[in-house]
């Protein structure tokens, strides 16, 4: 069954994100931050499955080099509570190949941030979890034991052939956009779901405005799962933990009552003869 997920979160000094801790991070690359003065090394990383930075076709062509491009994103913010970029984090559907998550997850960057003049780190993660690999103790995301799902920083500025912009473009933080580039996604998966003839579909609407009787789980993030794989229990994991157990009541009640009216219906034809 196809999920659809959809966060988006800023990277923020103010949050103690560093720009290139976060992109060294994703990318699975070692990269210093010129700003704190520090190098981050994820080298050592084996879960990368793709990476590219997309760019306007006249952004500066230096800025392909992940280390230069975050060179030039930090000598810009100054502030030390700058966001220095926006990050959305998608989930990629199961029926689809590699290669396809690559074509439809890069469409969709160039489409909905790329031709609004921002630049795109954009990595694919695999996601799997496997009796090799530490396994999560948040037990809905271990249930899910594949997981494939792409990182895409974004800038916070316009890039033209002069480099990054001198003002941000606050209008991208807005709710209305959001709305766009949530509902752009799914319309994107959808799409390729029926060019294939698959029976599956996603929706960036609410559980309550589909009228599915189901109670949408929160973002753990990447803190909470560390902590909570260190079996150190958390406000956010319990808030999962509850809503995956008030999910798991729902879908009972339901089956209990589809039993129920089945019962009845063959009670009912029993009665007739």
């Amino acid at each position: 069954m196809a999920i659809y997920s959809f966060n988006v979160s800023p990277v923020s000094r103010g949050d103690g994100r560093p720009l290139a801790a976060a992109m060294a991070y994703r990318s699975g690359e070692k990269l210093y931050d010129s700003y704190y003065g520090k190098t981050y090394d994820y080298s050592r990383r084996h879960d990368v499955l793709h990476k590219e930075i997309l760019l306007p076709h006249n952004a500066p062509r230096e800025f392909l080099d992940r280390q230069t491009f975050a060179n030039a994103i930090n000598n810009l913010e100054r502030r030390h509570d700058s966001q220095t970029a926006r990050e959305i984090k998608i989930a990629l559907p199961n029926e689809l190949s590699l290669d396809d998550w690559i074509a439809l997850s890069r469409e969709f960057v160039l489409e909905n941030f790329v031709k609004l003049g921002m630049g795109a780190d954009l990595v694919i993660h695999e996601g799997i979890l496997d009796e090799h690999k530490k396994p999560a103790s948040i037990e809905a995301v271990h249930e899910r034991q594949n997981n494939p799902h792409a990182h895409i920083l974004l800038t916070t500025r316009m890039i033209d052939e002069n480099g990054l912009g001198t003002h941000k473009s606050r209008e991208w933080n807005s709710k209305s956009y959001i709305w766009l580039w949530r509902k752009a996604w799914a319309d994107a998966q959808n799409r390729e779901f029926k060019k294939r003839g698959l029976g599956v579909r996603v929706s960036h609407e609410s559980y309550a405005a589909q009228g599915i009787d189901r109670k949408p789980t929160k973002h753990l993030g990447p803190s909470v799962m560390a902590m909570e794989q260190r079996n150190i229990k958390t406000d956010r994991g319990d808030e999962y933990r509850r809503t995956i157990a008030q999910n798991k009541e729902r879908e009972s009640r339901k089956h209990e009552r589809q039993y129920q009216r089945q019962l009845e219906r063959e009670r009912s034809f029993e009665r007739s003869r």
